[in-house]
């Protein structure tokens, strides 16, 4: 009989640890805090914000032509963009906070559990109590909604990012909420150990694969925005050197704004090659999750280029204001380039 309790007892010590291996730390959904001054680790959640420059450019074109009707198009398109993105940040602030109570409740969830498990290794309970089953029942049901959570909060994000594929990216998400909300239903029927054990392993393959394509999809969707900059940037660079080299004929001493033309076009450069390097992982069907994070990485790299290259942009605009380029100046400094660099922080 005691050879039996000692069997029991480190089957559920083994439990235990397989349960803590998928759900300690807090690792699928640490980095999404903002207590540690971050958000979502997805796209979710932050790209590029290039709608403000072709807005600013249509907005340009649409004061060139005569036409009325054309401004009045403009204006509603504008205003449609304002309520859209209005509307997301609404149902972003509704996920998040949402994704903030899960985690609480997951910390209490944990806490209680880790309790429950000092007091089987004590021997001050049984391993397949109901006190041990409940909690751990506890324990799994809060996590599995944490990370239910979690993925709406990439979904959301995904919503309105404009990616391609962003939809096909959706629907696996969707999918594995389903997964996850059919098991958290088998955790409520569980009553033994093994029927928890089999509904871990289940979770955790969910989980598993669901990270690595929201990892892979919210890179994606990022280094799109990050394309879509990019390819303005070269067209702008090309501008900006006729209108440098135009007040240079005036006369004017423009060694500094070539300067600067120089460096911003170094860091564009430096951040098309970090961005190729990402897409060649992205684009690896047998990338593991350790790979995309390399590849976040190299992003992350690629959106720190392309902020110094804005701020370089900004200065440069500035003193072409100061010499009668108002136009060009209201296009680009309208052009507020937003990245959220953490969103696109994989997990540890």
């Amino acid at each position: 009989m005691k050879k039996l309790v000692v069997v029991r007892y480190l089957a559920y010590i083994t439990f235990i640890l397989i349960i803590l291996s998928i759900l300690s730390g807090e690792a699928f959904a640490a980095k999404s805090s903002p207590e540690n001054g971050n958000r979502n680790q997805y796209a979710d959640e932050n790209t590029i914000d290039t709608e403000n420059y072709e807005n600013s450019s249509e907005k340009n074109r649409g004061t060139e032509s005569s036409g009325s009707e054309s401004v009045k198009e403009e204006e509603r398109i504008q205003t449609q963009d304002r309520d859209k993105y209005t509307a997301y940040k609404l149902e972003r602030k509704h996920t998040q906070e949402e994704l903030q109570l899960q985690k609480s409740e997951y910390r209490e969830a944990k806490g209680d559990f880790l309790k429950v498990r000092n007091k089987i290794q004590t021997g001050k309970i049984n391993p397949g109590s109901e006190e041990a089953i409940d909690a751990t029942k506890v324990y799994l049901n809060s996590s599995i909604s944490y990370m239910i959570a979690h993925l709406k909060n990439v979904k959301t994000n995904m919503q309105h990012s404009n990616g391609s594929g962003a939809e096909e990216k959706i629907a696996a998400i969707d999918e594995s909420i389903k997964r996850l909300e059919a098991e958290q239903a088998a955790v409520k029927d569980a009553s033994s150990q093994a029927e928890l054990i089999t509904s871990v392993s289940s979770v955790r393959g969910i989980w598993t694969n669901a990270q690595k394509a929201s990892l892979a999809g919210a890179g994606q969707i990022v280094s799109q925005k990050v394309g879509e900059f990019l390819e303005k940037s070269e067209n702008l660079s090309g501008g900006l050197e006729v209108q440098i080299q135009s007040l240079n004929e005036t006369g004017v001493n423009t060694a500094d704004l070539q300067t600067r033309l120089a460096s911003y076009n170094q860091y564009i450069k430096a951040a098309h090659e970090k961005k190729a390097t990402a897409d060649s992982i992205y684009e690896d069907d047998t990338a593991t999750q350790n790979d995309l994070k390399v590849a976040n990485n190299y992003l992350r790299e690629s959106l720190n280029n392309v902020n110094k290259a804005n701020q370089i942009l900004k200065v440069i605009f500035d003193e072409l204001k100061g010499h009668g380029f108002n136009e060009i100046g209201k296009v680009i400094t309208e052009n507020d380039i937003k990245t959220e660099l953490n969103n696109i922080k994989g997990t540890d």
